[in-house]
């Protein structure tokens, strides 16, 4: 071969190597682009959760489509020990973030995994999963309720609203997160009755004990657990005439007199954010856990006429929605 020739060939050589070098990054840049990231979603709210379709609103809201830039594997159960179970699954199906809604949830996902991170979507404590809201030391992070703080006011409204309000019946799931209400309710004059609520048969069973006692009031706490027996509640309260409030964030058909409670659409466009960042490559230690800002007062003007309740005028101009 002449020297011209062994340069071409050189030439060539180098040039084809040159061409495929450049090609591969190309490649690898298109995949990443075109990567589908996969979400779990776990809820212990029984059923369909009404907070999923807020979340899968707050991931369009950031351009995220559903099949194509992002899929999610969504469960929702009420037992522990289902949960566990599904947790397990998202953890083997590789996951890239696990979104839970409520504490039993969160629970079954830490105890699943310590790498995935996980966004809490919320919880009512915590505490219970990070050592510090500013700076959490795990792979959990998320958002807050001021769960305590919010069945308080929910007390003080309801005794704005029924002044001769005096026995209040406080049905709960979770009930050592809550005792501190007690203090609240006994400056404004009000004696407590508390009533451990697993199932449908407990609140068939503790009406017994609330028309026996002259109960006046009563308060539905963890909502989130006690789900479907909320409506119950609500309902056998209604057909007693006694006035009923929850931090219901659900179907406000459910006959209750008021509801406080965070903001849904608010909490879940934030949890949706936190996804972007944790898929963006942010670190769930660098995300600082958020608490609940935006609330919503909801005041049934229909069950307030049922069971004799007038409203006062400064609650009717406090609140975000008024059902007549």
């Amino acid at each position: 071969m002449s020297e011209k020739n062994a340069l071409m060939s050189r030439r060539g050589f180098i040039a084809g190597n040159v061409i495929t070098l450049l090609a591969f990054p190309l490649q690898t840049s298109t995949a990443q682009q075109r990567k589908t990231s996969l979400l779990g979603w776990l809820s212990s709210a029984p059923g369909a959760d009404p907070m999923f379709d807020a979340f899968r609103a707050g991931l369009r809201n950031l351009d995220y489509v559903e099949g194509r830039s992002i899929r999610i594997e969504a469960r929702s159960v009420q037992d522990s020990a289902e949960l566990r179970m599904f947790a397990q699954q998202l953890v083997r199906q590789q996951v890239d973030v696990i979104v839970t809604n409520g504490r039993a949830a969160t629970r079954a996902a830490q105890e699943a995994t310590a790498t995935i991170p996980i966004v809490m979507a919320p919880v009512d404590d915590p505490y219970e999963f990070v050592g510090s809201l500013s700076r959490p030391n795990s792979n959990i992070t998320g958002l807050a309720l001021q769960q305590p703080e919010i069945d308080a006011k929910q007390i003080e409204i309801l005794k704005e609203m029924v002044p001769a309000l005096s026995r209040l019946a406080i049905f709960f799931y979770y009930g050592e997160t809550y005792y501190g209400l007690e203090s609240t309710a006994r400056a404004l004059g009000i004696e407590v009755l508390w009533i451990e609520t697993k199932r449908s048969e407990d609140v068939e069973r503790a009406f017994a004990e609330v028309l026996a006692k002259k109960v006046n009031g009563i308060l539905i706490v963890d909502t989130g657990a006690i789900g479907g027996t909320c409506s119950l509640i609500a309902a056998m309260a209604l057909a007693r005439r006694i006035p009923a409030a929850a931090s219901w964030r659900g179907d406000t058909n459910i006959p209750l007199l008021l509801t406080y409670a965070a903001d849904e659409a608010q909490l879940q466009n934030r949890a949706a954010s936190y996804v972007d960042r944790l898929l963006k490559g942010t670190k769930p230690q660098d995300l600082p856990v958020e608490q609940a800002t935006q609330f919503q007062l909801i005041v049934n003007l229909k069950v307030a006429r049922e069971i004799g309740v007038t409203v006062p005028s400064p609650v009717l101009l406090r609140a975000n929605q008024v059902i007549d």
